[in-house]
């Protein structure tokens, strides 16, 4: 049985590594990135927005996204961390910001979500395996208040991360429309069984 002591440590060492995570990608530190996940890319899932596929591929995409101009300041907060044996399943609230312009002026699009991620134990580090998020709600604003633009939005794009996904689609990247989010409640709970599930083998 574990101890209330090995668990403070244990949550303690997933919570830098969440925070860290996000930093090493918001600062462009694609090696210390890439540490942060397991070894065999493999093992691993990345599933967002704009991109589907493992680690190795998520650097590749996110190095290339920084190169082309687009680059994000995520936040991060771990709330929730379940674990099991040398499992671990994490619930963080945290948001993503992106600058963009439009109509000759500045706006910065925020999408706020939940992060999920599914980490396993690699000796005596944790690894994580997976990244994906629950889409609550997004918003553009201008970053000078008296600026404004106008901004014609599709109207079957998902209420949950409708803003995001018109940022990055002008962007010219392709957004999955059937992720998890606060729209599609029954699209979370599904969601958020598998993983649990997960945990539980």
């Amino acid at each position: 049985m574990t101890s209330p002591t090995d668990r403070i440590l244990t949550e303690a060492q997933i919570k830098s590594l969440l925070v860290r995570e996000r930093y090493y990608r918001d600062t462009c530190q694609w090696k210390s990135l890439r540490d942060c996940y397991h070894p065999d890319a493999s093992k691993t899932r990345i599933d967002i927005t704009w991109f589907q596929g493992d680690i190795d591929g998520f650097v590749s995409g996110s190095e290339g996204m920084v190169a082309d101009g687009t680059n994000a300041i995520h936040t991060i907060c771990p709330v929730e961390i379940h674990l099991n044996g040398k499992k671990a399943l994490t619930e963080s609230t945290g948001s993503i910001s992106i600058r963009l312009q439009h109509g000759g002026e500045s706006f910065e699009c925020v999408s706020y979500n939940r992060f999920i991620s599914r980490l396993e134990l690699v000796g005596d580090e944790w690894k994580l395996l997976s990244l994906e998020a629950i889409y609550i709600r997004d918003f553009i604003t201008p970053v000078i208040p008296e600026r404004t633009a106008r901004f014609d939005l599709p109207e079957n794009t998902r209420e949950s991360y409708k803003c995001i996904a018109w940022v990055l689609s002008q962007k010219g990247f392709t957004v999955k429309q059937d992720l998890p989010g606060a729209d599609d409640p029954a699209s979370c709970a599904r969601f958020m069984d598998a993983n649990f599930t997960w945990l539980s083998k």
